[in-house]
């Protein structure tokens, strides 16, 4: 049996690791890339002529009860893996929803024949390939920049 003093300093140090541990692990989660809510861009393949969607209407886009854009062009979903961080936080900031809650909304309108899933890419440059090629397409992007899409402003209200 260790004496008093030796046990206090034995869990002194223990604890210090601990500490040491925990603050490793911390400054390590800091350093992970993130995605700011204000870097999220929901954007639109040029030939959409939408300048605004309302959270409601981006929900309804998304989990697929809105298939048309209001001229008839058919709407074409693209989505990154469930996961991607970029897809987690547009659930989470954008939608207000998990990305497990979508994926089970996408299985219920496949399986009762009301529609089709979106297109689930692999990669970041897959995307914003894919709203690029596709007539009536829509997703969401880091970058404002790509010349051949159309940043859609969204009413988070």
């Amino acid at each position: 049996m260790k004496k008093p003093a030796l046990r206090w300093l034995s869990e002194i140090h223990t604890f210090a690791a601990c500490k040491k541990v925990l603050l490793t692990l911390a400054v390590l989660f800091m350093c992970l890339p993130k995605v700011n809510a204000s870097e999220l861009n929901v954007m639109v393949n040029e030939s959409v002529m939408v300048e605004e969607l309302s959270r409601s209407e981006l929900r309804q886009i998304f989990t697929g009860q809105r298939q048309y854009w209001e001229n008839g062009t058919k709407i074409t979903v693209f989505v990154l893996q469930d996961s991607d961080e970029l897809h987690r936080q547009f659930c989470r900031d954008i939608l207000q929803m998990f990305p497990y809650q979508l994926s089970r909304l996408w299985d219920q309108i496949t399986y009762s024949g009301q529609g089709i899933t979106p297109i689930r890419v692999t990669s970041y440059q897959a995307l914003v390939d894919a709203l690029e090629n596709t007539v009536g397409s829509i997703g969401y992007v880091e970058r404002t920049e790509i010349v051949k899409l159309r940043r859609v402003e969204v009413d988070l209200e």
